[in-house]
């Protein structure tokens, strides 16, 4: 606040002060059915601190990598706010395990969910350089929502 002050003090108004762009935050939920852009579908339940569901996806490194149905339990956990962080881990048949850390963001009219992830495989030694992949995540609800009035 006294940031704020100085500036106002100096006839400088804070860069967010009224910025159309920064609006207030309204509730991110992450409990629902989410699709990603390459056609993976999460299903995730948010109880407390908790986050349960499954993985269906529709890559696999190998095939049956991530087993004959592609699906994978999923456990996790998510922080507190309006637009939490949270953590999410799936092992996979053949030994893989992939981990997504992320946000929830609640942009005009339709939640998304930002991630990063790992996927790390069984390897040898020797192999261990390449054992670890990692890439970005953008997960829609499956629910069609309205995007700048758009539906």
């Amino acid at each position: 606040m006294r940031e704020y002050t100085l500036w106002k003090d100096q006839g400088i108004n804070h860069p967010f002060r009224h910025n159309p762009l920064v609006q207030q935050a309204a509730h991110c939920n992450v409990t629902g059915v989410w699709v990603n852009t390459l056609g993976s579908v999460l299903k995730l339940f948010a109880e407390g601190s908790q986050l349960k569901g499954s993985l269906h996806s529709s890559v696999a490194l190998y095939p049956g990598a991530a087993g004959e149905r592609m699906t994978g339990k999923l456990i996790g956990l998510i922080g507190q706010g309006d637009q939490p962080t949270f953590t999410m881990s799936v092992s996979w048949k053949e030994g893989s395990i992939t981990a997504w850390v992320g946000q929830c963001f609640q942009t005009s009219d339709c939640p998304v969910l930002k991630t990063i992830w790992l996927l790390r495989s069984k390897a040898t030694l020797e192999d261990n350089w390449k054992a670890t992949r990692i890439g970005e995540d953008v997960f829609y609800p499956q629910k069609k929502c309205a995007i700048d009035g758009v539906v």
